[in-house]
């Protein structure tokens, strides 16, 4: 943890409502080729919401454009815009957990990072404090954040349930395409359901012929559509594994390659303030543009993470992927977050004799306020 000040403990997410996220946006151009909308989505994720909305309407995801992911396991509202489809149609659509609203007319499509920011409301529950060493503490901790902490990315980045994003991404840049699928079919994560488990681990065992994958297919739940569709896909070329990458939406792919250089920006700068403080200064991610100076020592710091996992600035041309090539680009080591607020601190209803505290922050686009929690909470 960066900050000094005792944390308040406790634990979020016991309720869905419990997690807001409300995006706050820039203003899009007048005009007609797209219809823009508000999504609140209630425990969705954010490509799994846009599929269905896709698949009620019977067109391609590629016609959907956001500014962000939101959070899953949470109450999120953020703005969509979907080329030539009217507001008529949109608001026809029932979808359980899903909401669209608010509809408009624009020239532009709605592109990641779009946004200014978003405006979390979240409840901590199950604190072991009376009220008024929870509120103590928390104007300490709004006091220190106020000044900064590292621009850390968040587990989201890299999968929470599954945190298989990097490994996948990792693979990818190295030409092992096999290995990426192989991954994204077969890793097994401890929170996950058993007939996912058993799943996976059949596949594990079984590799490589169309028959196993056959097979797969039949024990993978419906759930996991990405899985079942690149499973499909090697039933029909088991040797593809470029085909089977492709089933998977662009945008979900990408973000296989931003978690390898989230992860390279996270291991750089913990080590970076370790050693020498926290600074606002821009910090490399990783692409085949980058330039790393040596006389930098957050620069060479990141050559070495690189050289460790045996990844080149060249690789990330990606010649075999190339609609997944990133340029590279920086990021704030320093986050700055707005807007801290009490909201209350009462007694806690789902945990008798525990409080529970309603707190709402800001951040600037592409920041993650699991890290402010972190902070706030200093507890797993």
């Amino acid at each position: 943890m960066f900050t000094k000040s005792p944390g308040i403990g406790g634990r979020i997410r016991q309720r869905i409502e419990d997690f807001q996220v409300d995006e706050l946006p820039k203003s899009s151009p007048p005009g007609d080729e797209y219809t823009i909308f508000w999504l609140e989505k209630f425990n969705w994720d954010t490509h799994r919401a846009i599929r269905a909305i896709a698949d009620r309407l019977h067109v391609s995801e590629k016609r959907f454009g956001i500014a962000g992911t939101k959070d899953r396991r949470a109450v999120t509202r953020q703005r969509v815009s979907v080329w030539k489809i009217e507001p008529e149609q949109l608001e026809r659509l029932q979808i359980r957990g899903l909401k669209l609203y608010n509809f408009s007319k624009s020239a532009e499509r709605i592109n990641l990072g779009d946004l200014e920011g978003n405006k979390f409301i979240i409840i901590i529950r199950d604190i072991n404090l009376t009220k008024e060493e929870t509120e103590s503490r928390l104007k300490k901790l709004f006091i220190e954040l106020e000044k900064g902490i590292p621009n850390l990315f968040g587990s989201q980045r890299f999968g929470e349930v599954r945190a298989v994003t990097a490994d996948v991404g990792r693979a990818i840049i190295k030409g092992d395409l096999e290995g990426a699928v192989k991954i994204y079919l077969t890793k097994v994560f401890e929170d996950e359901p058993d007939d996912a488990k058993i799943a996976r681990n059949f596949l594990a065992e079984n590799w490589g012929s169309r028959e196993a994958y056959l097979k797969a297919l039949e024990m993978f739940p419906k759930r996991l559509h990405f899985e079942r569709t690149m499973l499909d896909a090697l039933v029909k070329t088991p040797t593809d594994f470029a085909g089977a990458l492709r089933k998977l939406p662009k945008r979900l792919r990408k973000m296989f390659i931003n978690a390898v250089q989230a992860e390279l920006f996270n291991s750089a700068v913990s080590w970076y303030v370790k050693t020498f403080g926290l600074e606002q200064r821009d910090v490399p991610l990783v692409g085949y543009d980058t330039v790393l100076n040596m006389e930098d020592p957050l620069h060479k710091k990141i050559s070495e993470l690189m050289a460790e996992q045996q990844l080149s600035i060249e690789q990330f041309r990606l010649p075999h992927s190339p609609e997944l090539s990133t340029t590279g680009g920086t990021r704030k080591m320093l986050l700055l977050p707005r807007n801290l607020r009490i909201m209350e601190i009462v007694d806690d209803d789902f945990n008798p004799g525990k409080k529970s505290a309603k707190i709402s922050f800001e951040l600037p686009s592409g920041c993650y306020a699991s890290v402010v929690l972190s902070e706030i909470m200093k507890s797993s």
